[in-house]
């Protein structure tokens, strides 16, 4: 394989997602391949920042190969460098070192940037503060430096910081950057079938679990990518309403989002619990929150976490008509390697491989504000209508492109 990747991690341990992105490039997954996902190129480099427990021996009983495991659970240490030894990867001291190969020149093809796990603060808005806009940066210097630049992919959201959020997709389009990030689960959803391409959409919906940033980007982007489909595309978002506690039942109980809707997208589960969801979500330790956010064409879209009552993300729109249809997508499990990320790998090559990201930036621009601002407004403003001039962000989504037959080649990503 002569299509290189550094690979830049701030930590890699068992099902962390350096583990789940990565080791299925080093090593092909049993299944992996019905999903569209054969590895034809290659991870060159590997730069991890943290190294949890040192550098422990593996394990009795765990098989770093990804077609061995066994659904268990898994203590957080390292495996970087045994990963990187079964492999033949290099580990570098440097982002610079794991991009230029330890020569003077830019020596890969493109760089996986996966800024997901470690030992970081959290503000005092409950928003970890991952290194991804610091980590970015540094890639981008390097090019600078090097007069050259490849494909860069983000995992996740950019930031927590919503100008520096503004600044990556800036500096991208500026530098002539192939930009691509986001969140799994609109790409990789296993069980996601529904298609509102074109239609007339009064409302969507999600329903998660999981937190409200670290899980509530992923149900921002899953509806996004229905809703920026929908006639005349995405308009932008002018203001939001946070809920905590029994502040979301409240919000529920007098209509702040279509209880139609909420019904049909509820239906859709597949984790749900017996039982009522106010009793399951109360019992739970996780306190329930809620998002609503209108749009300039007056399009509602709500978001509620369900803790204690789902365990999936649900989808859900109601059209003009009347008609409410919902999808869930169902992730998979460790016992498959986390199956999900399979298809996410598979966007990834393809853009690397094209220069040519698969969805528009502005969408996940739009999710990283917009999950940033909800989290100050359940501190700063709750239940408060906070207008958003900052989310008047107009785009329409990108249909999937086919891999091309020139790796590296150099497209223009679309302007802010």
């Amino acid at each position: 394989m002569s299509f290189r990747i550094a690979a830049i991690c701030t930590q890699y341990f068992p099902y962390s997602h350096a583990d789940v992105i990565i080791t299925r490039w080093l090593e092909q997954v049993k299944n992996d391949s019905r999903l569209g996902f054969v590895p034809c190129t290659q991870i060159a480099s590997l730069w991890v920042m943290q190294h949890p427990a040192g550098d422990p021996p593996i394990p009795h009983g765990f098989d770093l190969s990804p077609n061995h495991r066994e659904e268990r659970f898994i203590p957080i240490f390292d495996i970087s460098q045994a990963v990187a030894l079964k492999y033949g990867v290099p580990i570098y001291d440097s982002i610079r070192g794991a991009i230029t190969l330890g020569t003077s020149q830019l020596a890969v093809d493109a760089v996986l940037l996966i800024g997901e796990h470690g030992d970081f603060p959290t503000n005092a808005y409950g928003q970890k503060q991952y290194p991804r806009k610091e980590l970015f940066d540094e890639v981008v210097a390097i090019f600078q430096q090097l007069g050259k630049v490849v494909p860069v992919f983000c995992d996740k959201h950019l930031s927590w910081n919503i100008e520096w959020a503004q600044s990556m997709v800036h500096t991208a389009h500026e530098r002539g950057i192939p930009f691509f990030a986001g969140s799994n689960v609109p790409i990789s959803g296993t069980r996601f079938e529904l298609s509102l391409d074109g239609e007339d959409i009064a409302e969507t919906m999600g329903l998660f679990h999981g937190g409200g940033e670290v899980y509530g980007t992923h149900s921002i982007e899953f509806v996004q990518s229905l809703a920026e489909k929908r006639h005349g595309g995405e308009s932008g978002i002018t203001s939001i309403q946070a809920f905590e506690g029994d502040a979301v039942w409240e919000a529920h109980e007098r209509g702040a989002w279509s209880r139609d809707l909420f019904d049909a997208t509820l239906a859709a589960a597949t984790t749900a619990q017996p039982g009522d969801y106010r009793y399951n979500c109360r019992r739970n330790a996780v306190t329930p929150v809620a998002l609503v956010t209108e749009h300039a064409d007056g399009h509602k879209q709500s978001h509620i976490m369900l803790d204690g009552h789902i365990d999936e993300f649900i989808a859900g729109a109601k059209l003009r008509s009347g008609e409410c249809r919902a999808s869930t997508a169902n992730m998979g499990g460790l016992n498959d390697f986390v199956v999900n990320f399979a298809h996410l790998d598979r966007e990834i090559q393809k853009f690397f491989m094209t220069s040519q990201p698969p969805i528009a930036i502005e969408r996940v621009l739009l999710a990283t504000m917009l999950v940033a601002t909800f989290m100050h407004a359940l501190k700063d403003a709750p239940g408060q209508c906070v207008l958003t001039p900052h989310l008047a962000v107009p785009y329409r989504g990108l249909p999937y492109l086919p891999v091309r037959a020139h790796p590296g080649s150099s497209l223009p990503i679309l302007p802010v």
